[in-house]
């Protein structure tokens, strides 16, 4: 997606190279999906109730209610989107970057120098459909957390080799 990862592109180092880009799980977006789901459902039942053949008060408060389930509908749909798209999770050469927000914007960084220890942490649930949060811990009490990543496990190989690899100097001699 264009755009995507402007904060990070933008704040890019000289000799500092995006490593690994992390995707928020499917798995994450199952609450809002679930809720537009069931807000169809109840809003079908909502229209089935409008134009059955008593309309009445209720019909009209079934109308009413209908344009609220769909309302809800536009809503989760809009929320889902945005959490899927507007996220970032990004691992460079040289530190971490967690990035989330719209208008009110948090960015979270830490160093690879700064980077003490790095922990998958996976329920029953992210064990079975592969997602996991990835917690960063690095020196005083500094945290980054990466939630509901997909591939927790190859993400971690590929930052613990990444963290591992000895920095080399820009200035030789």
């Amino acid at each position: 997606m264009l755009g995507r990862y402007t904060y990070t592109l933008g704040t890019l180092t000289p000799g500092e190279e995006i490593i690994l880009v992390g995707r928020l799980h499917y798995f994450a977006l199952i609450i809002p999906f679930t809720l537009t789901a069931l807000t169809f459902i109840v809003g079908f039942a909502g229209l089935m109730v409008t134009f059955g053949e008593n309309y009445t008060t209720y019909g009209t408060l079934g109308v009413v209610f209908v344009w609220l389930c769909f309302l809800a509908l536009l809503i989760c749909t809009i929320t889902s989107w945005f959490k899927r798209n507007l996220i970032e999770f990004v691992c460079t050469n040289k530190r971490v970057v967690k990035r989330t927000g719209i208008i009110n914007v948090t960015t979270e960084e830490l160093n690879r120098e700064r980077i003490e220890s790095v922990e998958i942490r996976q329920s029953i649930f992210g064990r079975l459909f592969n997602y996991g949060d990835i917690l960063f811990s690095g020196t005083g009490t500094s945290k980054i957390v990466f939630n509901f990543l997909n591939q927790p496990k190859l993400m971690k190989q590929i930052i613990d080799s990444v963290i591992s690899t000895p920095k080399s100097d820009d200035n030789p001699g």
